[in-house]
């Protein structure tokens, strides 16, 4: 039991840096204000079907949140079960 907990305790802490790495990673999605001044938004226009780098990043983003969510919930409960 105790192997389990240190075995997912090292597997949450390499899953919060590989989030924070991954959300570092994105860039912003807001034009500022100047475009909304301007009315000057090209991003509809620069939509592609392909598996851009942004779509990657976000679809690891939502992976390794469910991860983190995961194994908080079994980490707490193999806490509550004890040693």
């Amino acid at each position: 039991m105790t192997f389990l907990k240190v075995f997912l305790g090292c597997l949450y802490i390499l899953i919060c840096v590989a989030a924070v790495v991954v959300v570092l990673l994105q860039e912003s999605k807001s034009q500022g204000l100047g475009s909304s001044i301007t009315g000057t938004n090209s991003s509809f226009f620069s939509k592609s079907g392909g598996l851009k780098k942004e779509t990657l990043l976000s679809r690891l983003t939502v992976v390794l949140s469910v991860f983190f969510a995961v194994i908080a919930i079994v980490l707490s409960a193999l806490m509550r079960i004890g040693t």
